[in-house]
């Protein structure tokens, strides 16, 4: 097959020019300066006078002639280096991704329809196989062979060149691979760098022209770049949904943000929006209204202009099933208010169980919400597996004494390595000092005798400092903390918390730990410059701890109507934070809260024996249904590295809910069926990475090309590629020599200029 020759200007630009005999450019020049002076001479005297613009006419149209004929005569040629035809391959890949679907082409095409366009109908990849044999790929997060336009779908929901670059090499080993040609908008997020395979290929004389698609900038656009909320929720709960936007061309631009329940909205929140480029955060609050796996659409107001649709909208799961109730010990010291409506606040709340053992007098105790005659039979628990049972502690006005040394410590390991929650609630007996307890709680403990004297001797009626009646106050922290959420709207939040009554006495103790956090304090009453706590959080160890410092919290329900529910709101809010971060013995994790079709899910499973300590020898299965309904099981495999922990991982082709039921063998023993499995469930949702800065990224493109050799195009300018592949040196390139003068312009310029000066002769009467 005859390969096809460069245009005049490339061939210049790529190769170098002689003579074929030998002549060298100079003494041509010296020639043709000698031919322009014979001519000047013969025109010195003339039969008919002539003026000098018309001698100077001749003088140009003659020497002309002869220099070109002299210039055809010498053999000009081109040397330049060209791939020996059909000799050698060339690999296209082209860009398959969401993202060449975004329709920010001229003409309102579609990047997609564009490169089929330029490279299948008008017949670029048919120029291209003149040269080479043509192997063609489609690429996202993988690459496969395609054989014409109809194998490009534009499903993927995300880029990877170097996976690309790597594929068509692996594939095409061994064969004469030229050149390479990348058709993309370089949106690569795969988080690997393609410009070390670029630089490869360029160290094997393999350049890569890559083709540029789409816009370079996006002029209109709002996108949702990530989510962000809790996937399994307790019945009732407020939580937080955490949502990045980010935007181009709508600075100061008021829309609306909705969380749907299908056609529902259940949240809506008009925001503004800042500088153009930053992610900003928006949280909107939502509570589940009914017991069941979810799926949530959140939704950004479609504007005016907007070029992508997809990225104002996106799925997320909640899982609000019912699941076994957490289970909460309650040790209270004497019958007071506190206790009574603490224990109708979690009434009807089937997600907390609080077994209460509460002193009523000299060796008297009372106990309620047991599961078993045994349960507490014995007062405190006396060993670990029976006290890690619960999932978390609350102390109410109980000393010391009840206690021994070692149950103290097992309060503490509870807390620390069980990861269970831990609340004191009242007054604090000062033989705590100096033991473990000191230790969990999130404020220190202070002699009385070293306190001031207005706050001496705990709670105190009358016009002692301690006993007042006093209305809390929220701080930053508490205002926006989850534990003290009455309503979603923080201005209506705000003004339920105004409507509360007062409460009456404060037990002081020390300072406020590092790292704890204040979420209620007194509003007058203040102890080495702070203000004395009322509520105070913090982590310790892998659970959590909790100081309430009155005993007055029953006053936010006796003294509202009847049918107000602040009081078990709170309550209910605060127990469920402790206990909810001690573990299960089966706990299931996924690397990823969100997944997108064709990405690799790794669940991980974390098993613990009836100690609460790490098990490496229970034996796992995992049994995933997937949105189709179509069910698979597959063993977990024990992690050597990691003990307690299994993992498995398959990869998802469905949009939807995937429900997994991990079966732990001997987690069983005799604790039934909900300590030997686990059930979890995750989404598949469509991909916002391809249309998160879905602009063309003309740098890496150009930065490719240049490390290995080859040229950037436009895919608007792509006329010169099939010669700038072709005509590029690479590993399997000749030296070729091109003859210009048969060239049919040359002809043609000779032709023109012969003609121009025999009219002119004529004109001017000249023979």
């Amino acid at each position: 097959m005859q390969s096809a020759e460069p245009n005049l200007f490339r061939a210049l630009q790529e190769g170098s020019f002689s003579f074929a005999y030998g002549i060298s450019p100079y003494l041509f020049a010296a020639i043709v300066v000698l031919i322009v002076a014979a001519v000047w001479l013969s025109y010195y005297k003339t039969t008919r006078p002539l003026t000098p613009p018309w001698k100077t006419f001749f003088v140009f149209t003659r020497s002309s002639v002869l220099v070109l004929l002299l210039f055809c005569l010498l053999r000009p040629v081109i040397n330049t280096m060209q791939v020996a035809p059909q000799e050698t391959y060339l690999g296209v890949l082209i860009d398959d991704s969401q993202s060449m679907t975004i329709t920010d082409i001229a003409g309102g095409e579609s990047r997609r329809e564009a490169v089929i366009d330029e490279f299948f109908a008008d017949g670029l990849l048919q120029d291209l196989s003149d040269a080479f044999q043509i192997r063609t790929f489609r690429f996202d997060m993988s690459t496969q062979r395609v054989a014409d336009a109809e194998g490009l779908g534009g499903e993927g929901t995300s880029s990877a060149i170097d996976q690309a670059l790597q594929y068509v090499d692996d594939q095409l080993n061994g064969l004469p691979l030229g050149a390479l040609v990348l058709v993309s908008d370089g949106a690569d997020n795969s988080g690997s760098d393609p410009l070390v395979k670029a630089q490869e290929f360029g160290s094997r004389q393999i350049p890569v022209f890559t083709v540029g698609v789409g816009a370079e900038e996006i002029p209109q656009d709002i996108g949702i770049v990530d989510v962000g909320a809790a996937k399994t929720v307790l019945e009732g709960s407020v939580f937080t949904v955490q949502v990045g936007l980010s935007h181009q061309g709508f600075v100061g631009q008021e829309v609306e943000l909705a969380i749907m329940d299908g056609d529902t909205p259940v949240v809506t929140e008009t925001v503004f929006l800042g500088s153009e480029g930053v992610t900003q955060r928006f949280d909107l609050e939502l509570t589940p209204e009914r017991p069941e796996l979810i799926v949530y659409d959140l939704e950004v107001e479609l504007q005016s202009g907007e070029i992508i649709e997809q990225n104002n909208r996106y799925s997320f799961l909640v899982d609000n099933t019912e699941k076994p109730p957490l289970d909460v010990l309650y040790i209270e010291g004497h019958p007071r208010n506190e206790y009574k409506f603490i224990r109708r606040a979690v009434e009807g709340d089937d997600s907390l169980r609080l077994a209460t053992y509460l002193q009523t007098g000299p060796e008297k105790y009372y106990r309620q919400g047991i599961n078993s005659p045994t349960e507490l039979a014995s007062g405190f628990p006396r060993d670990r597996e029976a006290l890690y049972q619960y999932e978390a502690i609350i102390l109410g006005d109980i000393e010391e004494s009840f206690f021994n040394a070692d149950q103290l410590q097992m309060i503490e390991d509870f807390v620390a390595e069980r990861g269970g929650g831990f609340l004191i609630n009242g007054m604090v007996d000062e033989e705590f000092i100096g033991s473990p307890i000191a230790d969990i709680l999130p404020i220190t403990l202070v002699e009385e005798s070293f306190l001031p004297g207005h706050l001496r001797g705990g709670v105190r009626r009358g016009d002692h400092p301690t006993g007042e009646l006093f209305y809390p106050r929220l701080t930053g922290n508490g205002q926006f903390s989850p534990l003290l959420r009455l309503a979603g709207d923080d201005a209506e939040n705000t003004q339920l918390w105004q409507t509360l009554p007062q409460l009456q006495g404060v037990y002081v103790s020390g300072r406020v730990k590092p790292g704890a956090s204040v979420l209620l304090e007194h509003p007058n009453l203040n102890y080495q410059n702070q203000a004395l706590p009322l509520i105070v959080s913090q982590r310790f160890g892998s659970g959590r701890s909790m100081a309430i410092a009155t005993a007055s919290t029953w006053r936010w329900q006796m003294m509202m109507p009847s049918a107000d529910q602040s009081h078990e709101t709170i309550w209910r809010q605060l127990l469920r934070w402790l206990a909810v971060s001690a573990p299960e013995r089966i706990t299931i994790e996924f690397d990823r809260e969100f997944y997108n079709v064709g990405d690799e899910v790794n669940v991980t499973a974390r098993v613990l024996n009836d100690q609460y300590e790490p098990d490496n020898d229970a034996t796992l299965w995992m049994q995933t249904t997937d949105p189709l309904d179509q069910v698979v099981d597959a063993p977990m495999e024990w992690d050597i590295e990691e003990d307690g922990v299994y993992r498995s991982n398959f990869t998802v082709d469905e949009e939807g809910v995937f429900n997994l039921l991990v079966d732990v063998a001997s987690a069983a023993g005799e604790s039934g069926i909900a300590s030997s499995e686990k059930r979890a469930a995750f989404v598949v949702t469509p991909s916002l990475r391809e249309y998160t800065n879905a602009e063309r990224d003309t740098g890496l493109l150009g930065r490719l090309a240049e490390a290995s050799g080859g040229d950037y195009f436009n895919l608007a300018d792509v006329d010169g590629l099939a010669d700038a592949v072709e005509f590029t040196p690479n590993a399997y390139s000749r030296e070729v020599q091109i003859d210009l003068w048969d060239r049919p312009w040359l002809l043609a310029l000779l032709i023109v200029l012969m003609c121009m000066d025999w009219i002119a002769r004529r004109m001017k009467g000249m023979s």
